[in-house]
């Protein structure tokens, strides 16, 4: 070591001799090629939201060049930074050609003669590094301090220059020292084990050190790149659900907007000339509704002919005309003029009254395309009339016709609305912080295409986006193409998605290599290694086999006991209870409509809430109590030395605020709530079995009672649990033998509004068993469900119906039933079965004809369409081409979109008794029995109302052209016989249905 050190001094000291020219240029382009090589592989391990990178290999090369090559190394390390910089900023969006680019290749160079200079200063060079002293000198204090280098005169220059943000600026230069010095910890050591001095103690230690040193660091740069990629993907992931959150919301805004207006037309279609009193009370509840709207207004159509009758008598103000500035003046004469005539809301709108659309060109062709094409057609985004900031509007149009052939244009309905406040509500409550969302017209002229967010939004972007990410969302609102864009801001990677532990885990990672190098380089610490894998490995088999045991005795989902573990527990304690004379508790929870966690949100989230509720149902407990999970969302607590009821009902409590308590899913804060059935040993048995059951039946009567609640149990619920039981096992005898069973069909009449032609009959289904009386439908249909015994019921209810209307039809009063329609109720489970459309074909052969015009009916619920997907639209399509045709049952009672309506093969809506009870004298249930007439017949759907009991609701819906009815007011549901009696008796005719 000290000849090393004496030949260092003496090379110092000796003049240097030249060197050839070639071997000159090769060193500057091995140099050079070497610097933008490992630069490339730096960039491959880079955060894609920081400008410094988290290892810049470069900074090693260029330091070991110049410390082993001298001064000619510089050149190349200059020219290999400089073309680096360039390449890097033109890939992060900044001009290449920048004065930065050459600033900061120089201040590289200088690094890089410092750090040798340094070397040779405080280190010594040529130098074997076998000693524990030079090598920490060269690792952790002279190749850290002198990577400061480059950072410190760099991030300045940039930060003048706008690369680099004025807030990022110590991160940035925090960033670009880490990287540096690990650069410059982990290459010195290997180039020096290639072209280090003296070189036969550097090449004895090249496959010794330099290949664990390689693999060490291979491994942790591939570990870095999966935590960057991982991080991307969060990223793109993070991004895409807040981006389709936004559009989704949005869309749904923009959707209401147009059911706004076209409900607006069908309304006006029916009353043409209303009062300006009554379309406020029409327009009041959507300009309550959707906060944004400006106005709504309805444009009567003026013929030239009726112009002076307008504007002197009715309603009696001028019509005007309307310039780009916004003047108004008398409009020219025309054709025709469409005029704002009804207007809300009035007071600050009044100048508007009696304006000619058609008189302004952008406005006159989206009112000419809505008169053609019957659509609603929206306008350009442009500045509203009464808007004094600087928000865009839009106008959408609608054609208002006559009802009735030749459908003569009536007039316009419009609503304008501001879009930063419609996008403002719509996206209220999503974490859209450092985003910026900009919503376009993409057929809008160019320098008009933005409908919101901040101004240039709408042009090319080049911010950074992580890979896979999607930032442009489709928009469509009446008949224009729009596009949501949403770009993310550093602010938004620095909330979503903190820096600070990829850059720990990288530094950490490429410190443990260094640290690596060095105990490799004086040979030290290979014994403690050793006997440090031995132990890690002895931890190892320790730790899986305390897994093993763990997994042997606890739920792997929640880490809580298992039924195993847990009914040994409670088996010890009841022998220690009975001893002791004492008294413990077992709760039994379980949560309400769980399943709906899991098809909302898929079983993945459904398992991370169960985890979470898991903890709040331990935490709600004392060290003493047990709590397991027997399996999907069922829990059961042991709660050792209960005081009776009032400790019980203490736990009970608390599992119930514990849950109260919301639960973030996606974003969205989730509520749930349990049922929970409680019992005492040893009041309430003597074993874990009875007990189990017991609380099993205090939870199912939780569940009865309205759920979200906890009961004790009690004898009475034994027997409701055995009358259950005895209801399910009769049920499946009657099935087998329906007459002795007691099934039956009863038939309730469907006549027209006027009640004087019968339409169709609606088949439900009854049951009187022999020794448990008369059971409600309410009843037993809910436990077929449950019980799996639906799709027995439904089909025999199927054919036992088509064989009595094939029956009637060859009877006397054949002609009477020829041309009626059967309405039989089917549950949306049967249409989720396999095989449902063959059952369906069976039950048709029984009326003689598989296709056709036969007069079936199915009616659905409108639970049913919450489940729409392409294999139900299959099956749906597949029955009407049997000639099956389909009812939405319980219309309003459930969520039915107009988007529904229009892609199901529904022919006809049912109303709900439930609204028709109220009217005429309700005003909401009349308004929303007019409105589901008004829209079902715009889409050409037939009504029947249900539960109509009254003349009046009768007189109601005949003059609001109801197509049919059925209630009490003209029959009960009927036996077959006693149908037959009731058409004699009032000879009502048939109509075709």
């Amino acid at each position: 070591m000290l000849q090393f050190s004496h030949l260092a001094t003496s090379t110092e000291m000796t003049a240097v001799a030249p060197v050839p020219l070639w071997r000159a240029a090769l060193v500057v382009a091995a140099t050079a090629v070497t610097y933008v090589a490992t630069g490339a592989l730096s960039v491959s391990l880079r955060s894609p939201q920081d400008f410094a990178l988290i290892v810049f290999f470069p900074a090693g090369v260029a330091a070991a060049a110049a410390l082993t090559q001298g001064r000619t190394a510089c050149a190349g390390v200059f020219l290999g930074a400089l073309v680096f910089n360039a390449v890097y900023h033109h890939m992060i969006g900044h001009p290449w050609w920048d004065v930065g680019v050459v600033l900061t290749a120089a201040t590289a160079t200088l690094m890089a003669t410092a750090t040798a200079w340094a070397v040779r200063r405080w280190v010594g060079y040529p130098n074997a590094l076998d000693t524990p002293g030079p090598v920490a000198r060269l690792l952790f204090g002279v190749l850290p301090l002198s990577s400061m280098l480059n950072s410190s005169l760099s991030v300045p220059v940039l930060v003048a220059r706008g690369v680099i943000a004025v807030d990022a600026a110590a991160d940035e230069w925090l960033g670009w020292w880490l990287g540096d010095a690990l650069g410059t910890l982990l290459v010195v050591p290997l180039a020096l084990l290639l072209l280090g001095e003296p070189r036969a103690a550097w090449r004895a230690r090249r496959f010794g050190v330099g290949l664990p040193l390689l693999m060490g660091l291979v491994v942790v740069a591939a570990t870095v790149r999966v935590a960057i990629d991982a991080q991307e993907q969060q990223m793109a992931l993070r991004l895409d659900q807040i981006s389709e959150q936004a559009a989704r919301a949005l869309q749904r805004r923009l959707d209401a907007q147009i059911d706004a207006v076209q409900a607006l037309g069908q309304v006006m279609a029916r009353e043409p000339r209303m009062s300006q009193p009554d379309f406020e009370q029409v327009t009041d509840v959507w300009l309550r509704r959707y906060p944004g709207t400006q106005n709504f207004t309805y444009n009567w159509r003026v013929p030239a002919d009726e112009r002076t009758q307008y504007e002197c008598c009715e309603p009696g103000w001028p019509i005007l005309g309307r310039d780009a500035q916004g003047q108004t003046f008398p409009a020219l004469p025309a054709a025709q003029h469409i005029v704002i005539t009804r207007l809300v809301p009035l007071d600050v709108n009044r100048s508007a009254l009696g304006l000619d659309v058609l008189s302004y060109a952008p406005l006159r062709q989206t009112v000419e395309r809505a008169i053609a094409t019957g659509r609603p057609q929206a306008t350009e985004p442009f500045r509203l009339v009464k808007e004094t900031g600087e928000q865009r509007g839009v106008v959408v149009y609608h054609a208002v016709r006559a009802p009735r052939p030749p459908h003569d244009l009536l007039g316009v309905a419009s609503s304008a609305f501001r879009m930063d406040d419609v996008s403002r509500t719509a996206w209220e409550g999503l974490p859209t912080d450092g985003l910026t969302l900009c919503v376009v017209d993409r057929h809008a002229p160019a320098g008009n295409a933005r409908l919101t967010g901040p101004p240039g939004c709408d042009e090319p972007h080049s911010g950074t986006v992580p890979s896979g990410a999607r930032t442009v969302w489709p928009l469509r609102f009446a008949q224009r193409e729009w596009e949501l864009r949403v770009w993310p801001q550093p602010a938004f990677w620095r909330a979503a998605l903190p820096p600070s532990r990829l850059h720990a885990l990288a530094v950490t990672g490429f410190v443990a290599v260094g640290l690596l190098g060095a105990l490799l380089l004086v040979g030290a610490g290979q014994r403690q290694r050793i006997e440090a894998l031995v132990r890690e490995r002895t931890a190892e088999l320790v730790r899986q086999q305390a897994e093993l045991e763990h997994l042997a005795h606890h739920d792997p989902l929640t880490g809580l006991l298992n039924r195993t573990r847990w009914t040994q527990l409670v088996q010890g304690e009841a022998a220690q209870a009975r001893d002791r004379g004492e008294m413990f508790a077992v709760i039994l929870l379980d949560l309400d409509r769980f399943k709906r966690v899991n098809d909302g949100f898929g079983h993945e989230r459904g398992d991370e809430v169960l985890r979470i509720i898991a903890q709040r149902l331990q935490q709600a407990l004392r060290e003493r109590d047990a709590l397991a999970r027997f399996g999907g969302d069922e829990f059961v607590a042991l709660l050792r030395r209960v005081r009776g009821r009032e400790g019980a009902t203490l736990v009970a409590r608390k599992f119930a605020a514990a849950l109260d308590q919301p639960i973030e899913v996606q974003g969205q804060p989730l509520r749930l709530n349990a049922s929970q059935g409680v019992v005492l040993f040893p009041d309430d048995g003597g074993s874990v079995e009875a007990l189990l059951r017991h609380a099993h039946a205090a939870m199912y009567a939780a569940k009865e009672a309205g759920r979200n609640q906890w009961c004790f149990f009690d004898a009475s619920m034994q027997a409701e649990a055995a009358r259950r039981l005895a209801l399910e096992n009769a049920l499946r005898a009657a099935l087998d033998d329906p007459a002795d069973g007691g099934l039956s069909l009863a038939y309730q009449p469907q006549l027209d509004a006027s009640g004087t032609e019968l339409r169709g009959l609606e088949a439900l289904v009854r049951w009187y068993h022999p020794a448990l009386g008369a059971i409600p439908p309410s009843e037993f249909i809910p436990l077929a469900e449950e019980s799996g015994f639906i799709d027995r019921l439904g089909d025999w209810v199927l054919r036992t119906a088509c064989a009595q209307l094939a029956a009637w039809r060859a009877g006397p009063l054949g002609a009477r039933f020829a041309a009626l329609t059967l309405a039989v109720n089917v549950s949306p489970i049967e249409f989720t079965r396999p095989g449902f459309v063959e059952r369906v074909r069976a039950a048709l052969a029984l009326l003689g004809a598989e296709t056709g015009p036969h007069g079936l009916e199915l009616e659905v619920t409108e639970g049913l369409l919450l489940q729409t997907d392409d294999e139900l639209i299959d099956t749906l399509n597949q029955l009407t081409a049997l000639g099956v045709r389909l009812t939405l049952d319980d219309f309003g009672t459930g969520y039915s979109s107009l988007g529904y309506l229009k892609r199901l093969p529904i022919t006809q809506l049912k109303i709900d008794r439930s609204f028709v009870a109220g009217v005429p004298n309700d005003p909401d249930d009349a308004a929303i029995v007019r409105a589901t007439l008004s829209m079902a017949h715009d889409l050409g759907l037939s009504v029947v109302a249900e539960g109509v009991e009254t003349a009046a609701q009768r007189d109601f819906l005949r003059r609001h052209e109801c197509d049919a009815v059925q209630g009490w007011l003209y029959a009960r549901a009927l036996t077959p016989d006693d149908l037959l009696a009731w058409l004699r008796e009032h000879q009502v005719p048939p109509t075709p249905g």
